[in-house]
This record gives C-alpha cells, structure tokens and sequence, in this order.
C-alpha cells in the first residue's frame, strides 16, 4: 500500500455508504450497470475490505482488470473498468478510470476536502520546507493543521502515517481529508508533486489556495521537456481547482505562471518586482533574517532555518497564513519558533569544531544553493559528500557534478541507485566535474561520510546532500538501511568523545508494546541513578505505545518499522549524554541497574557494562519487586542482551552501532566487536528481566 501505519479505525467514522448509481454522476459519461453500495475505494485488490470499490485502473505490464476476480472474492461490491466485464454484477463503465479516481474516491468519502482549508504546494525545490512553515504558521490550540508529503501524514505535530508518495493517490488522498477532517482539522497542507497532478491524484480536491515556488530541471524522464513539466505544475491553478494563488516570480516559470493562469494570483519576490517584495539577510548558523514589505509596516522574520534559500518558503508560508486570517504578529511569531523539517540543512554536529550538515538536495539547483549556505557559514573548506540517485532525470548528472565543482573537496558516493548500475550513475556524474575542487570517489556511502569527517578541520563546513531523514538506500536486488544523519553522528561520537561527564541517557526500543511499556519505562525512572533522559524509538507501532510513552513523560521518536538495531542506533544518535543504555520495552530493569553497573565501570576502568538477563517465563506479576538474583556464570554465558548494556558513547560511535541490515536484532555480532577491542565490564547479578504480555 502507498499509506503505512494508517490506524485503519479511523475508516469506522468516515465509511458512508453511496449508491453505485450515484456515483455515476459525477463522471460524464459514466454507465453503471446492476446495483451496489460501496463505502470505501481501492486501487490494490489486496487491500480491499468488504463494501469497497474497486477501481481497476490499465497497467504497463498488468491491467487492473486482471485482479477483478480477487477483490470480489475479497468483499468487493463494485468494480470500476474501461469496458464492461463478464460475470460482473455491479460496475461502472467509464472512458478513464484514472480520470474518473479521484472525483469518485472524492464523492464516496463525502467532499472531505470542501469541509478543509486545503494548501498546496508544488515547485522543484522547497516543497517540504514551504508545507512545514505553513502548518506552524497556521497552527492552532483548537484545530490541529494536517500536513501531506514527503515526511510522512502529519495532524498537528503528530506523525500518523508513513507515504511512499509525497502525493498520495486519490483513494488514499480523499480517505487522509476524511479522517483528520473528523479528529478536528480545518486546515491541511500537502506537498502537490509533477506526478500527482498529471497523474490526476488531486483530482476532486478543492483547494483554497495554490503555492507555487520555483521550476528548474528536474523529473524530465518523466515529462520529457520542461515545458510539460511546467504544464503539469500549472494544473494546480485551474479554475474550479484551486480558488487564488500566491506565485514567486523569482524565476522566468513563476513569472509566467503568474501572467497564465485566471485565478486571483499574489505575486511575491526575493529578486525582482512583485506585488510582495521579500528581503533576505543570512545569519549563519542563527538562521535568516527575512523582511517582507507587504503594507506600510514591514514584517521582520528572524528564523532559525539556515541558507537564503529559505526567505522565499519563509515569506510564501507567511502570506498564505496571513491570506487564511492568521494576525501578522501571530504569523511572524509562530514562524519564527519553527524549526527546520528533518533533513533541510538539519546541524548533526554539536560542540565539534566544525560543521556537519545533512540536506535533502538532490537538483543541481538545490545542491548549489546548499553550497552557497555552506560558504556562508565556512571559517575553513566546504567538504562535500553527495551522489545522483537511480530512476530519476539522467541529464541532470553532470550538471550536479558541476554545482559540487564548487565546494574545495567532494566525495562522490552512491545514494539510492534503485534498478540502475552504481558505477554507471558514478561515471555519468564524474563527466560534469570542473574546476579544482579535489574529488574522492567511495561507493560505500557510510564509509564516504566517515572519510570526509575524518578529514575536516576546525572551521569546515561538512555538507551530505541528497537523502536528508530518508532511511533506506534501495537498489536492485536489496535495500540497505542507512540514515546519514545516524552515521554522522556516531562518527563524530568516536572522533570527539567526551571522558569526563557521567550523565547517561536510556534507549528504549519499542513496537506494538502497549501492555507492556509502561512497566518498562517505569523501571527506567524509578532508578537509584537516575539517568538524564529516557528516549523511546517507536519502530512504527500500530496500537497504544506512543501514546503510553509520552503520558508516561519521556520524549519519543516516531517513525516507520525499521528494525530494532536502526531504531536502537538512531536513539543512539539523539541522545545528549557521555554513556547510553539500551532497553528493549518487553523487558524491565532492577531499581539498581544503572547504579551497579556505575560502580562496577568506575572500579574496573572499563568502557562498557553488561548484566545478567532471565526470560519472562521465570516470574509472575507479583514478583518483580522481589528481584532475587543469581550471580552463576553470568560472565561465561554466550549470548549477550542489549536490554543490559551501557557503554560509553564514542565506544559505541566507533563500532558503528548495532548492524541495522541483519534480520535479527544484531546484538551477537556488536558484543562481538565489543569485546574484540574493549574491556567489559560483566556484572553477575540478574538485572534485566523479560516482561511478557500475560504478566504485564
């Protein structure tokens, strides 16, 4: 499915039952033939619930036609084809069944996108950002914002769900409007793709506003000129579409745009003439300061978000926010404490001596302007690590090669080749290299990044470019995860590490654990040493956890099921402490874990710690407090737990963490490595114990 993580409960409220002839209606020309109530739409016949309709859409390789048979035996009420089918009770007949998804997944959902304030975005570069400022922009106490892209489905500051489309397909699209319209939305904003609009995903939205922010070239495998890709984008702003439009005319696109298209337009620039004009001033690492000269009183913005290339997103989230009734003080101030979306020029680095950055940037243009961000910032060189991901514009290579040109030393590196050769995407790049920057060619990606830290002096500035928060490299035959951000982090760990704090941090992991994580995280706080901060990584949990987690008060990181070691490692990089614990939330600590384990590290001068383990089998509800221990052969037993282990952070950072691509959760091979190269530190109680679901 294109949508992960969906609480499917949310259908429950929303699910209305429509006649098959009704829906007739609204496609022109629409035959409907037998009779049916449907009350949800789908595209995959293995998706289908009973009372959905089925829309079998034509394929390159496999017609939609051709799983009729599946989803009627699924529960399927009503299928929609091209041609009539046999044996079919109740169909409707169309000319295009892409044309005719998203005003019938529209209807069948009840408009939900007519009861919203519905924002959308689209531009080559800066959707992500631009969707972001808006939703803080118009957030509100009483009624969450829903944010739609590339990041996930967003309802206030909450993850809900995970797409792999920043441009859901209609079913999915109308189904996310009617389910956060029912838990209080008023307002959404979404990302509005090339490819959602020509391919007809947002047909049977109603938008108040279209944003348009900047065309360059981008997706022409796609569109195959420019001039289609423009014409796509322009889609967004068709009359009965989209009510008004606010365009940047920073670029030759957006000036056209803006003469083109028979909806009321605001025009805005940080360049040139416009109706709003935008002033933009770089303050390093504080961020921009942006001044828009709207009325007579210019509005001041200073933002934490870093680069130049921020003030037109800035200034586009502040005029929609100003266009939907937002205050101007409201606006600025709301602006001005939002943070940068994951991944946008997001600072891994803390108190080390130079600069590492990570950025989604994977356009020429994009790569350039982080570029430009970095010199801005650099006392020293700008070191740059980036790749051309498969799949996409082959064209635009070279010419991102000729952007890196301008930073003083490049490691070329693989990003996410998908079905193409990694060597081949290499030497496509490599022909666009001009100029004397110093270029170092690793296609291990991990490896390139820990290369171009190792390098860096004081005052550099270390740019990754082109994966931002993705956490999957994906190639023909395999996926590898790998978040750059993660191996920064722990490379920096173990080239900077700090000896002398004893503050602790505790990583839990967590999924579908609500009966027991409570239990879990209680042990953590009740601990004789207390520990600094308790983090929860939920690895995409369907029920309560994170729920559970945050009444409990410890901060949590929501993402996607990536596997226990992923989670672990990522927990590891965003924790703030010397030495780290580990916790998975089926198990639950002795009250004096940490404090022995302490003790035992202090007297030994070891680097790591581990303790005794027992499975939930051997104890009941009542007996945890109890915690008689067994002291026998703890220090000989073959399998080590992470649930016991603390170990200081640059030990940790310098083993690289646990391995996030093994199937299993990893902890054989990292104690391994451990002890290969450090002394542990084995305390022979049985500290750690399995909580199970019976017994929580």
């Amino acid at each position: 499915m294109p949508v992960h993580s969906f609480d499917l409960a949310w259908d429950e409220p929303i699910r209305r039952p429509i006649a098959l002839g009704d829906l007739a209606r609204y496609i022109p020309g629409a035959r409907d033939v037998g009779e049916a109530v449907v009350e949800g739409v789908v595209l995959d016949s293995r998706d289908v619930r009973p009372g959905d309709l089925f829309v079998a859409l034509p394929g390159t390789h496999r017609d939609g036609t051709d799983f009729v048979g599946d989803a009627l035996s699924r529960g399927a009420r009503a299928v929609v084809a091209e041609r009539l089918l046999e044996g079919v009770p109740a169909q409707l007949v169309v000319d295009s069944a892409l044309r005719a998804l998203g005003p019938l997944s529209a209807a069948v959902y009840g408009f939900p996108s007519t009861r919203l304030d519905v924002v959308g975005v689209t531009g080559t570069n800066g959707k992500t950002t631009t969707a972001e400022l808006i939703r803080a922009a118009l957030s509100s106490a009483t009624h969450p914002v829903a944010q739609l892209g590339t990041t996930g489905i967003y309802l206030g500051a909450d993850l809900i769900a995970d797409t792999e489309l920043s441009t859901p397909q209609a079913p999915d699209l109308q189904r996310l409007f009617a389910g956060v319209t029912v838990r209080g939305a008023r307002t959404a904003v979404m990302e509005v793709t090339s490819h959602g609009l020509h391919q007809h995903r947002v047909d049977g939205t109603h938008f108040r506003m279209g944003v348009f922010l900047n065309l360059s070239p981008e997706h022409l495998d796609y569109h195959r000129t420019m001039e289609n890709y423009y014409r796509a984008k322009r889609r967004l702003f068709e009359e009965g579409r989209c009510e008004s439009a606010l365009v940047c005319v920073d670029d030759e696109w957006g000036a056209r745009l803006a003469r083109e298209i028979e909806v009321p337009v605001t025009t805005f620039s940080t360049r040139g003439p416009a109706q709003v004009s935008v002033r933009v001033e770089s303050r390093g690492l504080a961020g921009v300061r942006v001044t828009i000269l709207e009325d007579a009183e210019p509005v001041v913005i200073d933002s934490p978000l870093v680069g130049r290339v921020n003030g037109a997103n800035l200034a586009a989230a502040y005029l929609v926010a100003r266009h939907l009734g937002v205050g101007p003080e409201k606006a600025r101030s709301r602006l001005e404490n939002c943070p940068a979306p994951p991944g946008r020029f997001e600072v891994v680095s803390r108190e080390e001596p130079f600069v590492v950055a990570s950025d989604y940037a994977h356009t020429p243009d994009a790569l350039g302007f982080v570029i430009d961000t970095a010199r801005e910032i650099a006392r020293g060189r700008v070191r740059l690590v980036f790749g051309a991901r498969g799949g996409r514009y082959v064209d635009k290579r070279p010419l991102m090669a000729e952007e890196a040109s301008r930073a003083d030393e490049v490691w070329l590196t693989t990003d996410s080749p998908g079905e193409e050769d990694p060597e081949i995407i290499a030497g496509q790049v490599r022909a666009g290299f001009t100029g004397s920057a110093k270029v170092h060619e690793e296609p291990d990606r991990a490896r390139a990044i820990r290369e171009a830290l190792a390098e860096s002096t004081a005052g550099d500035v270390v740019v990754i470019t082109g994966r931002g928060p993705e956490a999957v490299q994906r190639f023909a035959r395999h996926r590898v995860h790998l978040d750059d951000r993660v191996v920064a982090r722990l490379a920096l760990d173990a080239l900077y590490p700090r000896v002398d704090d004893e503050s602790i941090s505790v990583v839990v992991w967590g999924r579908d654990h609500e009966d027991q994580v409570e239990r879990s995280l209680v042990s953590v706080l009740a601990q004789s040493r207390a520990p600094r901060e308790v983090i929860l990584v939920d690895d995409g949990s369907a029920d309560a956890t994170v729920d559970i987690a945050r009444r409990v008060g410890v901060k949590v990181i929501r993402g996607a099921a990536r596997g226990r070691a992923f989670c672990r490692n990522l927990g590891a990089a965003r924790s703030t402490s010397t030495w780290i614990a580990f916790l998975d939330a089926s198990d639950l600590w002795h009250p004096d874990k940490l404090a022995d384990q302490w003790a035992a590290l202090s007297s030994q001068n070891c680097a790591a710690s581990v303790t005794g383990w027992t499975g939930a089998s051997t104890w009941t509800r009542s007996t945890p407090t109890l915690w008689t221990t067994s002291e026998s052969g703890v220090d000989e037993w073959p399998e080590r737990r992470s649930s016991t282990l603390l170990v200081r952070r640059d030990v940790f950072g310098r083993l690289g963490g646990f391995d996030a691509n093994r199937t299993d959760p990893g902890d054989a091979r990292f104690f391994t490595r451990l002890e290969e190269h450090h002394l542990l530190s084995v305390v022979p109680r049985e500290l750690v114990r399995g909580l199970s679901r019976r017994d929580a």
